[in-house]
């Protein structure tokens, strides 16, 4: 299972110039979950799941925590969200709400830019190396719940179905949605 975090305390609100938006990022990076943020429903996923991972992140580790997981097998920096590429701090900008910068950063880094960030080649090898963890602890485990991030989950989703595996196009991107991905053996027949 791939599951989205709980909300994190920084806020997504506000304006800023192109210049901070760095030290938003930073913040971001640092940030918990909010004191409220639980899913009852989440929860009882994650007490059926045999084992749960997540990324090395705040936002990662807590919403574990507050899913009462106490199975966490691992906590790795391989599993984080993908960086958010972010200006030198010299461009010169009118302040802009913080999503118009996520969005125009992303789609920055979706063409190619990727300025103090991973670049989409660096992220792909990141993502089949995440896939083989996950896909080996539910060979062992036979299930595992992945307390993971956005648009990691999408890309994890779009390899794991790549590979054979029947589950959703997008797990979700809401905090606490979750998609199920199984693998399921093709059978195959003898002809003669």
């Amino acid at each position: 299972m791939l599951m989205r975090h709980g909300a994190s305390q920084e806020e997504v609100g506000g304006r800023m110039a192109a210049a901070d938006f760095r030290g938003w990022v930073a913040r971001y990076r640092l940030a918990g979950i909010t004191g409220d943020s639980r899913c009852e429903r989440a929860a009882t996923i994650a007490r059926e799941c045999a084992v749960v991972a997540c990324s090395d992140l705040p936002r990662s580790l807590e919403s574990a925590a507050r899913l009462e997981a106490h199975n966490v097998v691992v906590s790795d920096n391989l599993l984080r969200e993908i960086d958010l590429p972010h200006g030198s701090g010299r461009w010169p900008t009118p302040a802009l709400p913080i999503s118009v910068w996520l969005i125009t950063f992303r789609l920055l880094w979706l063409f190619g830019y990727h300025g103090h960030a991973e670049s989409r080649h660096e992220v792909r090898i990141r993502i089949r190396h995440a896939a083989d963890r996950l896909v080996a602890l539910a060979r062992d485990h036979h299930s595992v719940l992945f307390v993971g991030h956005a648009l990691f989950n999408q890309l994890l989703a779009r390899e794991l179905l790549a590979r054979g595996w029947l589950g959703p196009r997008r797990p979700g991107s809401s905090h606490w949605q979750y998609g199920v991905y199984a693998w399921q053996a093709v059978e195959t027949t003898a002809s003669d």
